[in-house]
């Protein structure tokens, strides 16, 4: 390495190099002398910190982050909302041609046509056994009735399997984040999909929640079609207790959510029954 200059001293004494003074100096910076490295301010900088000082400005900048960017979803959801869709009032002349034109699109659905070619399973629509008077007295068929929200609840009932089927449609005012369906829009339809199959199940006609766990596994989109499988446990449940599992999937069948459900009759408590075609 410090013999570098002696060498090309020989070399120019010998003749096998050229003697000007501009392609020695090229030769001593591009090829014989090594550069100096560069320091790396980026890596100095960071060692400085001490490593709690780096998780902390981390944790800082990724709570920023969060907070930025959920205000401005917040804000593009209602702007989109707004744009897209008007809410009408449920029942409305309006109302009830946009429910009809969601029917017809309803009836085009290979599950909707797999489960009515079926003779074990009977159709209805939810709440269809009661009266106009009672219909808003129920969540999903009077708070959250109308095209704008829980818009169709088609249920398919299979006696022999203790099964429904039922079919959703969550229009823009179920959605929490931006076009997608807040959890507790869908925590609330598994429960009345589950609790259907309980109380037709108990020989009382009534009952009551009394555990109800969700899975969440990926987002549910507003404006789409949703199926909910809800399952009777014929080995667990019993004449007071009943064990239910379903499931809810999107318009491409996939698992959007799981639940598993424990529905009671109570001893003193005195609740009403309800009827077929519930």
């Amino acid at each position: 390495m410090f013999r570098t200059p002696r060498l090309i001293s020989s070399a120019f004494s010998r003749g096998t190099l050229p003697r000007s003074g501009i392609s020695a100096r090229l030769l001593c910076f591009n090829g014989f002398i090594p550069s100096t490295s560069k320091r790396n301010f980026t890596s100095s900088a960071r060692a400085s910190l001490t490593e709690n000082e780096y998780l902390f400005r981390r944790r800082l900048r990724s709570l920023v982050y969060a907070v930025l960017f959920g205000l401005l979803g917040y804000r593009i959801g209602d702007a989109v909302a707004s744009f897209f869709e008007d809410p009408v009032t449920p029942g409305s002349e309006e109302d009830r041609q946009r429910l009809s034109h969601l029917r017809q699109k309803m009836d085009k659905l290979e599950v909707v046509k797999k489960l009515r070619a079926d003779p074990d399973y009977v159709e209805w629509e939810a709440h269809e056994s009661l009266s106009e008077e009672e219909k808003p007295c129920q969540l999903t068929s009077g708070p959250l009735s109308g095209t704008h929200n829980l818009a169709l609840q088609r249920v398919f009932w299979n006696d022999k399997e203790r099964k429904a089927v039922t079919v959703v449609y969550f229009g823009f005012g179920m959605g929490g984040w931006p076009l997608v369906v807040h959890g507790g829009a869908i925590a609330t339809v598994l429960d009345v999909c589950l609790g259907r199959v309980a109380l037709l199940s108990f020989p009382a006609r009534t009952g009551v929640t009394a555990n109800l766990n969700i899975h969440y596994r990926t987002p549910i989109r507003v404006m789409d079609f949703c199926t909910v499988t809800a399952e009777y446990d014929r080995e667990k449940s019993t004449e007071r207790k009943a064990f239910i599992k379903g499931n809810i999937r999107d318009s491409k069948g996939t698992i959007c959510a799981e639940a598993n459900a424990l529905f009671v009759v109570p001893k003193t408590l005195n609740l009403r029954t309800i009827k077929d075609k519930f």
